[in-house]
């Protein structure tokens, strides 16, 4: 007998010696049928970080997420001022903030560094909603990320939410996917409705619930994580202080909500209770079959948004652009070509916002160690287990972060030595 290898295998056919034929690869697949293409698929998720804006707490999140192998999260409380974004080694950050100078509410989306080049648009709507857009085939993917207030703030502020999603959904192509998702600190509670809440959700329905239901019916959504019979502890997303073996206070008030024409594509969608950030809340992730593709952009040089919101800086803009379009108008050689003429005025325009408005700032941080990353991989490891032990991991994390910063500010002569 003709000995067989592990590439081959006893074809249908095969002859009476039992000659095997050599299998071709399924990777291999693709390359000799290039209308075959392998099915690509996007991890992604929300998460009520409670806030990022302890020293520490992103490089954190960027390790939490690399470990659950996630590519987009919407995070909620984020607490940064106003908007822009934060590139790290591994990720970048997209937040969204208020302009009061109070550190509260805040969104935003922490996106790795396998997809970033698929990120086609940013809008900063609100410190309570914003949108991303990734580049996609067969369509490109919104994803909606919102913090709703809390069950002691008045119904109109929740009423206003409402009206800041609709408000982004129209942003979104009929045709395309999208995807709404945030803590809406509203429980659904459990009981099938329709086709728009499974019948695994968790708990009893408050008014809020009623209203988010009511949602989305009208828009034709569905509550992706209500649709999986998981254990308990896979559906809940927020725990109570109160909370104790004898007294189990966890509701599910995070939701990943997506397009019922979608809603086939994401699958598996639960809660990771053993993540930890130092948030109450447990994240939400789920996997959607989409291929993303690779956006080529040319590049351009970015202002900083949030300068032009200060009064004094947009005075400054507004007389210069003035003088300079004035410049341009009264000159004595006016081109007989509009076209000329109006590259005359964009560069009389742009070169002014440069030199006043500048560059955004794009955070980074430089003084985070490996030390420090692997102490918060030993805290997570007591998180539920050994309190103790968790709290004082805890502080020695804290301490530590504070020492590593210090230190390369000193460096760095942000901090002047003391004589």
């Amino acid at each position: 007998m003709v000995e067989v290898s592990q590439t081959t295998a006893p074809s249908p056919r095969q002859t009476l010696n039992s000659q095997g034929v050599r299998r071709i690869p399924a990777r291999n697949n693709a390359r000799t049928h290039p209308k075959v293409e392998k099915q690509s698929s996007c991890r992604l998720g929300t998460w009520n970080v409670r806030t990022l804006y302890t020293a520490g707490k992103l490089d954190n999140l960027v390790q939490e997420m690399e470990r659950h192998e996630t590519d987009i999260l919407g995070l909620g409380e984020v607490k940064w001022l106003n908007s822009g974004q934060c590139t790290t080694e591994k990720a970048t950050l997209y937040y969204s903030g208020n302009n009061h100078n109070n550190h509260c509410n805040g969104v935003g989306f922490i996106v790795h560094k396998n997809i970033g080049k698929s990120v086609k648009n940013f809008i900063a709507h609100s410190d309570r909603a914003a949108l991303i857009r990734l580049k996609a085939a067969p369509v490109d993917i919104n994803i909606i990320q919102v913090y709703a207030p809390t069950l002691d703030k008045p119904d109109t502020e929740m009423a206003q939410l409402y009206k800041e999603i609709k408000e982004l959904m129209k942003l979104a192509g009929k045709k395309e996917v999208l995807i709404i998702m945030g803590d809406f600190n509203a429980k659904i509670g459990r009981g099938r409705v329709d086709s728009v809440v499974g019948d695994f959700g968790l708990g009893d329905r408050n008014k809020r619930g009623d209203t988010l239901v009511q949602f989305c019916q009208e828009e034709r959504l569905v509550v992706a994580n209500t649709w999986y019979k998981l254990p308990l502890r896979r559906l809940y997303t927020w725990q109570s202080p109160q909370h104790s073996p004898d007294n189990i206070v966890r509701n599910q008030i995070d939701f990943l909500l997506i397009s019922q024409r979608y809603r086939n594509g994401l699958h598996g969608v639960r809660t990771y209770p053993g993540t930890d950030i130092g948030s109450d809340h447990n994240p939400v992730v789920g996997t959607l079959n989409i291929k993303l593709k690779k956006i080529r952009r040319p590049h351009k040089k970015k202002i900083d948004i949030n300068n032009i919101k200060r009064p004094e800086i947009r005075t400054e803009v507004h007389q210069r652009i003035n003088r300079a379009v004035s410049l341009v108008r009264n000159s004595p050689q006016q081109p007989a070509d509009v076209e000329v003429f109006w590259n005359r005025l964009k560069d009389a325009i742009t070169t002014t916002t440069n030199d006043i408005v500048g560059p955004p700032i794009n955070k980074r941080r430089e003084w985070m160690t490996y030390e420090i990353l692997g102490l918060m991989s030993e805290r997570r490891s007591y998180k539920n287990k050994d309190q103790i032990r968790y709290r004082e991991l805890d502080r020695r994390v804290k301490k530590e972060i504070r020492k590593a910063k210090e230190q390369w500010l000193r460096r760095n002569g942000r901090i002047r030595e003391k004589t």
